[in-house]
């Protein structure tokens, strides 16, 4: 912004200063070149007039020097000639002034009677010349003709000065409209950037964040206002809906784990025959008590995952996958699922082994215990849904921004449409097993996303599913 408002001060200066500046060094070009023209004509017919008086008397001698003082006095080249156009005196060759001066242009239409005036390009001196010829003539006849010429270096060195005068006095306006303008820039961008980080702190998770509301202009400073109320109810919102969630499922625990209790209870009672309910009814019940469990537990997860605070850490990827697949292994077998692992070292080798094989080892920056929390959640999915003598897949790649974990299953997969779903909290594909709670997926996506990484959906050939979680790959010597 600063450098743009900047670049719009400048080119509105420089616009000005081309508006201004260029027709008035115009102007004056042509006014000195008029008041040399000026001068010239009044010196000649000055000279016309003493010449006259002289060529009357036939005292001529005295018209040389009367040349040779001219030039002398004002820089001016003077030239009389009689009616031939032969020369009587010649202020830059007082000594030999008989020259033919008939040919020149100006002397023809003076001797002819007529006043001319204007530039011409000398050859013999390689520069232009402003001239004025003038008739010396007594009554109807002309005697001769006085010419002053001018070379034009003088006049325009003097323009050429003052387009330099104009051209610095322009820099120096530049230069200080620069300077000015982005300090008027600075007092409206500084703030905006302020408040630009604030926000950028605020969307990514810190509360906290807060701009300086008494710095810029007034609608800067009433920008400043508005984004930090909108902070603190933004805040007080988040905060009320944590405690609540967290309260709620701290709540909903102690119930839940009574009603286990007595469940467990009339079962014994059921199988002594003291109560009238049947076994398959408190199976059932005892089967939503555990689905209720299950939604407490990934409540009060998301809500751990919400409030969290701490910074990414530099974790050992491959380890961690090792001991995950060891807990969830016995699982594995119990189910007739295969629990493998699939491993693609730095080089690109693959590297094949079951949960028990050593593997090469990458690093990735994450959420201390979040991709144990993402393991287990993604193959426990898997196991879930894996059919007896198919095979899990946990594999781990590094790319050279990324660590790759994926878990792949042999289940029955989902739709396009379902897949869009899947990260959603509380959403179940219509074929899923009863129990579930519905916020595996949506706490793998979150716990991606607050390490920096991302989670996704794959559908593998010929079939089943592919949860691939991408972590930022930790920088060399972390």
């Amino acid at each position: 912004m600063t450098r743009r408002l900047v670049a719009g001060y400048l080119a509105i200066t420089v616009f000005v200063l081309v508006v201004l500046a260029v027709p008035l060094g115009v102007m004056f070009a042509d006014r000195e070149r008029e008041r040399l023209t000026t001068a010239i004509e009044r010196d000649a017919r000055v000279l016309a007039a003493t010449a006259d008086d002289a060529l009357e008397s036939g005292q001529v001698g005295g018209l040389g020097p009367l040349a040779a003082h001219y030039q002398e006095q004002t820089g001016g080249r003077a030239v009389i000639v009689d009616s031939t156009g032969i020369a009587l005196a010649d202020s830059e060759n007082p000594t030999d002034p008989t020259a033919d001066f008939s040919t020149r242009p100006e002397i023809t239409e003076a001797l002819a009677g007529r006043f001319t005036s204007g530039q011409r390009a000398s050859a013999t001196l390689g520069h232009t010349l402003y001239y004025v010829a003038v008739p010396i003539s007594h009554g109807d006849q002309v005697l001769g003709a006085v010419r002053v010429t001018y070379a034009s270096d003088a006049v325009d060195d003097r323009v050429r000065r003052v387009w330099v005068q104009l051209g610095g006095l322009g820099a120096v306006v530049i230069v200080i409209t620069g300077l000015g303008g982005w300090l008027m820039a600075m007092t409206i961008s500084g703030p905006i950037r302020h408040v630009e980080a604030a926000a950028d702190s605020l969307a990514s998770g810190d509360l906290t964040a807060r701009t300086t509301s008494d710095e810029g202009p007034a609608e800067v400073r009433r920008l400043s206002r508005s984004f930090n109320q909108m902070a603190d109810q933004l805040s007080a919102l988040i905060g009320a809906q944590r405690s609540f969630l967290a309260d709620a499922s701290h709540q909903l625990r102690t119930p839940l784990t009574a009603l286990r209790l007595r469940l467990e209870s009339l079962g014994g009672s059921v199988e002594g025959g003291s109560v009238g309910a049947s076994g398959a009814d408190l199976e059932a019940a005892d089967a939503e008590v555990d689905r209720l469990s299950n939604l407490v537990d990934g409540l009060l997860a998301m809500a751990r995952i919400d409030a969290q605070t701490s910074e990414p850490t530099v974790i050992d990827v491959d380890p961690i996958v090792a001991e995950r697949v060891d807990v969830w292994a016995p699982l594995a077998d119990e189910r007739d699922v295969d629990l493998v692992t699939d491993v693609i070292t730095d080089q690109g080798a693959d590297h094949r082994a079951d949960h028990r094989a050593d593997r090469p080892r990458g690093r990735a920056s994450a959420v201390g215990g979040s991709l144990e929390q993402i393991l287990d959640n993604l193959i426990a999915n898997a196991i879930e849904v894996a059919p007896a003598g198919s095979t899990v897949t946990v594999s781990t790649a590094t790319t050279p921004t990324s660590v790759t974990v994926a878990v792949t299953d042999a289940g029955p997969g989902l739709s396009a449409e379902q897949s869009a779903k899947a990260f959603d909290r509380f959403w179940r594909s219509p074929g899923a097993p009863p129990g579930g709670s519905g916020l595996g997926l949506a706490i793998v996506r979150q716990l991606a996303e607050a390490s920096g990484g991302t989670a996704t959906i794959e559908h593998p050939i010929p079939g089943g599913l592919r949860v691939v979680v991408n972590l930022p790959l930790a920088h060399k010597g972390t």
